[in-house]
């Protein structure tokens, strides 16, 4: 009886170690965290913090992740907690909208607190594909003023491509159509754009909205503004990963 009790205690105390059970953030904090797209390739999340907001503790996965910034935030705290370590904390600089960061594939559990009036809105992009040169999958890009209409590779290592896509106003602008890469494009400025589809048709993107593109398929994009358009297009090198699989640094 006794050495059943202590077994039951001891596996209660394990159940409530933190990190021990993982803490979807989508059930945790659902306003906070609100599923964009999500296929085999990638998962996008759209994250709003409050202004002075705290979040409790909860997990993201294991997996290379694309954090786009959408506006211009300040400050956060994130504490990560660790099974039988106190918590500690890292705060995250203030953002600029159109800029984002790369972060190498770690498993996080954290609290989360705006240190700041101002909100943050931000994409997080989790990459399910083989993570090649995993140690190069870091840093931050800052945005790039922009009045006229390039593309520019920001990053690229064996697993990825991460392309700046500008469109001046009023013009119309290939953005996408690699001819054997899958693409997500991920929309960078407030001002509404209209990116036409070979099938017909044509989606309305605006700020922060994202759009998969298989590969071969291409898109255009028609500026109807008075502004240039940014868009950054994040091409896969590398299939998706399967679940036995590691990530490796190469």
């Amino acid at each position: 009886m006794m050495r059943s009790k202590a077994f039951l205690v001891a596996s209660m105390l394990c159940l409530a170690a933190p990190g021990t059970l993982a803490q979807d953030p989508f059930q945790v904090a659902p306003r906070a965290y609100k599923l964009q797209l999500e296929n085999d390739w990638v998962k996008v999340a759209r994250v709003h913090y409050g202004p002075k907001e705290k979040l409790p503790a909860h997990d993201h996965p294991r997996a290379g992740t694309v954090f786009v910034y959408l506006n211009d935030g300040g400050p956060v705290r994130f504490s990560h907690i660790e099974a039988g370590h106190p918590p500690f904390p890292l705060v995250r600089p203030a953002t600029v909208a159109g800029g984002f960061r790369l972060a190498r594939a770690v498993s996080e559990h954290h609290e989360v607190e705006n240190l700041s009036e101002l909100p943050n809105d931000f994409l997080r992009i989790e990459l399910k594909t083989e993570p090649l040169e995993a140690n190069t999958f870091q840093g931050r890009f800052p945005p790039e003023p922009a009045d006229r209409t390039f593309q520019k590779v920001a990053f690229e290592n064996a697993q990825v491509r991460i392309v700046r896509v500008a469109c001046a106003a009023r013009e119309t602008c290939e953005v996408a159509g690699g001819p054997s890469l899958p693409a997500l494009l991920v929309a960078l400025g407030p001002a509404q754009a209209v990116v036409q589809q070979p099938a017909g048709g044509s989606i309305e993107m605006s700020l922060g909205q994202t759009l998969w593109l298989e590969p071969g398929q291409r898109a255009r994009l028609n500026n109807t503004s008075n502004l240039t358009v940014q868009q950054l297009r994040i091409e896969l090198k590398t299939g998706p990963m399967k679940a036995d699989h590691g990530v490796k640094d190469e």
